[in-house]
């Protein structure tokens, strides 16, 4: 378990301590020390940061996702000098990357990925089915591979929180989920407060600190009550799931990267592009 600090944004004010099961103090040197080593190298700043990402989270699969991106990345950085409007332009780029790179490998045995489209054919797809969402609304696409080709089935919507606007990746959702294809949310649910308003545990916002909190209810409602994704996966464990069955019929789920595979997240996706193929032939 690391003991890691986390400083208030304000001075003279006394830092807190977190505890983070699951990673060392020693690897939380190692992985700091390579993403140094990446900010030097790579080219795209959100690059290093995904890769960095990817290689603690497979040194440390048993550590809470959330932790890792926001105790070991997201500090490091702030301790570097960063802030909020630096993380915030970098993050959501990053966390795309990293959760390409994390499941193209568990996806692929099944012939399905996850993929970053470039705007030009992410519009092309798009148009051919006659809406005007445009490719800024749509993180990732799903693919499944069917005839020698691959054929896309549903949108990805990555958030590093959810205290990002949520609401603005809605009316494509919608569009995605009326026309047969699949649509669901990734989520680091990752935020904390800082001393002097806070512990740093990061809770996140679905719940994690109490599930009586109106706000979070509110956050959880997106999914569980209007149903506006087919699904959210929440890389925070502290996110507490959802119970079997909702008012929308639609879950919230908390995971790790050390789940069996099959994990929830790639037998959703299995299931969902089941379901696709069966719509197309009938």
């Amino acid at each position: 378990m690391a003991t890691l600090e986390c400083r208030s944004a304000q001075r003279g004010i006394a830092s807190r301590w977190v505890k983070v099961e699951g990673i060392t103090d020693a690897q939380v040197i190692t992985a700091r020390a390579k993403l140094d080593r990446l900010l030097k190298v790579e080219e795209q700043i959100s690059t290093a940061v995904a890769l960095a990402f990817v290689a603690v989270a497979t040194m440390c699969p048993d550590a809470n996702p959330s932790d890792l991106w926001q105790h070991v990345i997201y500090r490091h950085l702030l301790k570097k000098g960063w802030n909020d409007n630096k993380w915030k332009r970098v993050s959501g780029f990053a966390l795309e990357r990293a959760l390409v790179a994390l499941y193209e490998p568990r996806l692929a045995a099944h012939g399905l990925r996850i993929r970053i489209l470039d705007a030009g054919e992410a519009n092309a797809f798009l148009s051919t089915l006659g809406t005007d969402v445009q490719s800024t609304k749509v993180d990732l696409f799903l693919e499944g591979e069917i005839n020698d080709a691959w054929r896309i089935f549903g949108a990805v919507h990555v958030k590093s929180s959810i205290a990002e606007r949520i609401q603005d990746d809605v009316p494509a959702s919608r569009f995605f989920m009326e026309n047969g294809l699949t649509s669901i949310m990734l989520t680091m649910d990752s935020k904390s407060y800082p001393p002097p308003h806070g512990d740093c545990i990061n809770y996140g916002e679905l719940g994690g600190r109490s599930l009586a909190i109106e706000k979070e209810r509110l956050k959880r409602g997106y999914i569980e009550n209007a149903g506006q994704f087919d699904g959210l996966f929440s890389f925070n464990l502290r996110t507490p799931p959802s119970p079997p069955k909702t008012l929308s019929d639609k879950r919230i789920y908390a995971m790790s990267f050390s789940e069996k595979q099959p994990d929830k997240l790639v037998q959703f996706i299995i299931e969902r592009w089941a379901t696709y193929l069966k719509g197309k032939v009938g």
